[in-house]
């Protein structure tokens, strides 16, 4: 139950109802289930599905399906009772982020269409923010909901950043299609919710570089 003390721990801060949690964790979305594999999987690199049955209380054929999902959008790659991290020489074809060189998957893409119909692709809404503030000659953006995974207007979307689930660049940048879902995540993962300009803002914020202010040459011996 090491995910529910975790989740709980924080959501008890935010609502002080334990029995209203409970009834939130047992009727987690499949989609929030997802997460917190994919959490395990990057800390331990591999998951087995019984171990996972168990810990979200629901049968083996659920976790399958879960990572039957996951796998299929390129997020983890199934094994024999489990799952593990992809690979890193999987698609050699897929198509790499114009901020940081990674792959981008579908759970996480971020999508900037220029004034000529050029796109350029991100990894993540942290290369995409980056990117769209980079680009001035950009008309529109969209980012993978990541929740539901439908892609969002980025300017009607909510971002939740610094959240303890990072799946890719930091400081973790994660999107939502409204502020409801990305409060019922925050309850679980930590992280502030901001709107596209802040979010923007922050990171440009977070990324700079420090001011020099000064040199000093060190004498030569």
């Amino acid at each position: 139950m090491q995910a529910f003390w975790r989740a709980l721990s924080r959501h008890v801060i935010v609502q002080s109802d334990l029995l209203k949690f409970v009834t939130y964790y047992n009727t987690m979305f499949a989609s929030e289930r997802r997460t917190i594999i994919l959490q395990y999987i990057a800390d331990r690199g591999r998951v087995q599905a019984s171990d996972l049955a168990t810990e979200f209380a629901v049968s083996r054929m659920t976790i399958h399906r879960d990572l039957e999902q996951l796998a299929d959008e390129g997020l983890v790659e199934k094994v024999f009772g489990g799952a593990v991290s992809p690979r890193t020489s999987a698609e050699p074809t897929s198509v790499s982020c114009m901020m940081c060189g990674m792959r981008v998957r579908q759970r996480t893409t971020f999508v900037l269409q220029l004034g000529d119909d050029t796109q350029l692709r991100a990894c993540c809404p942290h290369c995409g923010l980056m990117l769209l503030s980079s680009r001035t000659e950009a008309t529109s953006a969209l980012a993978a909901d990541f929740l539901h995974g439908r892609m969002v207007n980025v300017r009607s979307a909510v971002f939740l950043l610094g959240s303890d689930l990072t799946l890719c660049c930091t400081p973790s940048v994660l999107c939502f299609q409204n502020r409801e879902d990305a409060g019922r995540f925050q309850a679980g993962f930590g992280g502030e919710i901001m709107s596209l300009t802040m979010a923007q803002a922050h990171l440009k914020n977070h990324m700079a570089l420090p001011e020099v202010t000064g040199t000093s040459e060190v004498p030569v011996t």
